[in-house]
């Protein structure tokens, strides 16, 4: 299967230009975003490349895209920045008028649980590593990055959690067992029961660091993706 490099605007904004790749199998429209721009976070990311690979690969018309001001992308986003919900908008328009598979890693997960809150054309939400807590001190960070368990951490939680409850879609929602910014009572609470992946962390990696996820991780991920992906919606 060929990929197909396209661009697209954000939804109500045709002055920018979006950058994406696209694997056509054929099948429903699947949206993958990306973690966050500002600490390093693109659609060439490994776990979002080995998302939407599989996607094409399970028969997905997988489009995965940069957000405004990373890559070739136009626009900018900054820390003080709305979440680019006219962008993911944009990229579920570009695939069609069927409502869309949106799946988002870390914080591109954020974006499309807010997506879902706002009513947008989504069949289905698949959620991998979203933050229930952010880091707020220099030691939470060292332990997102370098996965040590530092005296002093300090994280805020996120505003996001109560949109799980009000969703009107299927969730599915999947994070390492051992990522410090997931908090499995915090979504219970909120009416989801998460799927943990054992013995690995926010990058969904048994290293150190943001090293990329091992061959038989990355293939429980996808099974895990894909096999809750065909399922028909719930009604």
């Amino acid at each position: 299967m060929k990929a197909e490099r396209v661009s697209f605007a954000p939804r109500g904004e045709p002055a920018l230009r979006l950058e994406g790749w696209l694997l056509d199998g054929g099948g429903a429209p699947l949206v993958v975003s990306h973690p966050h721009p500002l600490h390093g976070g693109t659609m060439d990311h490994p776990v979002v490349e080995a998302i939407w690979r599989g996607g094409g690969g399970a028969g997905f018309r997988a489009l995965r895209y940069n957000f405004r001001g990373v890559g070739g992308s136009t626009g900018r986003l900054t820390q003080k920045s709305p979440l680019p919900l006219a962008d993911l908008g944009g990229a579920i328009d570009f695939l069609g008028p069927a409502p869309a598979i949106a799946l988002g890693y870390s914080y591109g997960a954020r974006v499309t649980l807010h997506a879902v809150a706002a009513g947008d054309r989504i069949a289905r939400a698949l959620l991998v590593g979203l933050p229930t807590r952010l880091p707020h001190n220099a030691a939470a960070m060292s332990n997102l990055i370098l996965g040590r368990r530092l005296s002093g951490e300090q994280y805020r939680p996120t505003p996001d959690l109560d949109l799980l409850r009000e969703a009107r879609v299927p969730l599915l929602l999947i994070a390492g067992a051992l990522d410090p910014l997931f908090e499995p009572d915090a979504v219970r609470a909120r009416g989801v029961e998460p799927l943990l992946l054992p013995g690995v962390n926010h990058f969904l990696s048994r290293r150190l660091g943001n090293s990329p996820p091992a061959p038989p991780d990355l293939a429980t991920l996808l099974h895990l993706l894909y096999g809750a992906a065909a399922k028909p919606p719930e009604m």
